[in-house]
């Protein structure tokens, strides 16, 4: 009888610390989606010094990746979906970060694979993310609007967790933004670190 008490006892212990485990385990993973990345230190209009070409007149949209980023293509898809709503004028730049003591190749993943296929997407290597430093911003999916003059319009996420493609927020500010030509908004951008917020002059 005293056997079978203790391994009752064992096994309803193991159950509860599985439990315990899975709860633990699950409210990491809520934590980490829900996290935003640290916001863009974002200029009001485009930086000087850029090496992209600014046509005047027209609305500018810039994307920062970071290639191996899980979260990036629920970024490079909501990109689709502004796309695919957005005026055939908007020009659209990827910046896809790669430190130059990578290796050969180390840049070409699906989430970069994806980005280019965009239409009117231009993808562009980032080399040591000095362009991304130029624009204020340190994480993946961060992205930016400019309007015709240079300014900044937007600024922020276009997803509304990390890694997961839908509607939100970002997306729809995007779009209204672009379509009406009007306006300015933020949004949490959800993606991984490019580079440290001291390393941004």
């Amino acid at each position: 009888m005293g056997r079978r008490l203790l391994v009752s006892t064992l096994l309803l212990g193991a159950l509860g610390i599985w439990i315990a485990t899975i709860v633990v385990m699950f409210r990491a993973i809520q934590r980490f989606e829900t996290t935003p990345g640290r916001a863009a230190f974002a200029r009001r209009d485009w930086p000087a010094g850029s090496s992209i070409h600014r046509t005047a007149g027209q609305w500018s949209l810039v994307m920062l990746v970071h290639p191996h980023c899980s979260c990036s293509r629920a970024s490079v898809t909501e990109l689709q979906a502004i796309l695919d709503k957005a005026p055939a004028s908007l020009r659209t730049y990827v910046l896809v970060y790669r430190p130059s003591d990578a290796a050969a190749g180390w840049e070409k993943t699906d989430v970069v694979e994806s980005a280019s296929h965009l239409p009117r997407a231009e993808v562009i290597l980032d080399r040591n993310g000095h362009e991304a430093k130029r624009f204020g911003g340190f994480t993946s999916g961060q992205t930016y609007l400019f309007d015709g003059d240079g300014n900044l319009r937007f600024s922020g996420g276009i997803t509304s967790l990390r890694g997961h493609a839908g509607a939100n927020r970002g997306r729809a500010d995007v779009i209204q933004i672009v379509r009406s030509q009007m306006g300015s908004a933020t949004h949490p951008v959800f993606g991984c670190a490019i580079s440290s917020p001291k390393e941004i002059q």
